[in-house]
């Protein structure tokens, strides 16, 4: 009957109560002051909710602004051109990873198949905008053109070795 019940519960939910219960086990483990860790990292935090807020807000607008026919017609097949596409939607779309999150979800919601988000999350992490100033101020143009460069050969490459990893061990969710 529990086992049942923890079956219903979506995985992502059990994986973050996991995590929790993990966090809090490793605090008394290492007998830590939790509220003085919180005042420590409290800009952090916040910094934290705020991307996420963010990325909540964007995965919203995705939703509703993007039509699932679009989705379905459009980016369903796994093309070369879509995994592309993919890199560079990934490449622009500001925040760290985990605050991409919510968007991958809605995405996936729309229909937009495994391989097409790995090469989104693949350009996303490889170079992000935020990383822009950073990377030209300290290590000059050429070395960021080469990333970009880069990040747009691995982004589709990462989507192409999905679909053929998925072949040895079968995708459910990948029509291939």
């Amino acid at each position: 009957m529990i086992k049942n019940k923890i079956k219903n519960i979506p995985a992502e939910f059990r994986v973050s109560i996991i995590l929790v219960l993990l966090s809090f086990l490793l605090l008394f483990v290492f007998d830590k002051n939790v509220l003085k860790l919180l005042s420590n990292n409290l800009d952090m935090i916040i910094k934290i909710l705020y991307l996420t807020s963010f990325a909540v807000v964007i995965s919203t607008t995705i939703h509703f602004l993007v039509p699932s026919d679009f989705v379905k017609d459009k980016l369903k097949d796994n093309k070369l051109v879509y995994l592309f596409y993919a890199t560079v939607f990934g490449i622009l779309t500001p925040g760290p990873v985990y605050a991409i999150y919510p968007i991958l979800l809605v995405m996936k919601k729309k229909g937009i198949q495994n391989p097409i988000l790995v090469a989104y999350i693949t350009g996303q992490t490889i170079v992000g905008p935020a990383r822009i100033p950073f990377e030209v101020g300290l290590f000059g143009l050429e070395f960021f053109l080469y990333r970009i460069a880069l990040a747009l050969v691995m982004g589709p490459l990462a989507g192409v070795m999905y679909i053929l990893l998925s072949k040895v061990i079968p995708d459910e969710e990948l029509e291939v």
